[in-house]
């Protein structure tokens, strides 16, 4: 809690651009309500946070496949509709994150990459609207996967959590 409250007193004390002391404090008693509504609205997100922070090559890994895909995916879905080529498809895609803040992380991830709109998760299945060429088979399964993999590393399955 403790660095929440530092870091979003840095962030409120970088965004007002004042270091003047009643601005300050202000920023800090503020800083301390988000942090105590946090732990009360989300009790689990703390023990989360602190996984997370223990696996930072994962972490990282993660971060930069997510950006890579985000370029790779922007470029293309551009091209898609500069040249009027693009074609939508409705596809389902087996999911293997058991972890449902990893579902979370996954299916957003997904989302977030330009040309595909993760739009709904049932039982081990995930059905996916994708921008792709018109007469072309796109490897779905590939960038998902991708993603999936960095997903996995950092929300373990159930099965491996108990080794």
């Amino acid at each position: 809690m403790i660095f929440a409250v530092v870091s979003l007193s840095l962030l409120w004390l970088a965004l007002s651009q004042s270091l003047d002391v009643l601005s300050a404090v202000v920023g800090i008693v503020i800083a301390l309500g988000i942090a105590l509504l946090q732990r009360r609205l989300f009790p689990g997100v703390a023990p989360f946070v602190s996984s997370l922070l223990r696996r930072p090559l994962q972490l990282f890994a993660f971060g930069a496949t997510l950006l890579w895909r985000l370029v790779l995916s922007t470029l293309y879905t551009s091209w898609l509709i500069l040249t009027g080529r693009g074609e939508g498809r409705l596809i389902a895609l087996p999911l293997r994150v058991d972890d449902p803040l990893g579902r979370f992380v996954l299916l957003n991830s997904i989302t977030l990459t330009p040309s595909t709109i993760s739009l709904l998760a049932e039982d081990d299945v995930v059905y996916i609207h994708w921008l792709q060429s018109r007469g072309e088979e796109a490897d779905w399964r590939e960038a998902k996967e991708k993603i999936e993999r960095r997903v996995l590393a950092l929300f373990p399955r159930s099965a491996d959590a108990d080794r």
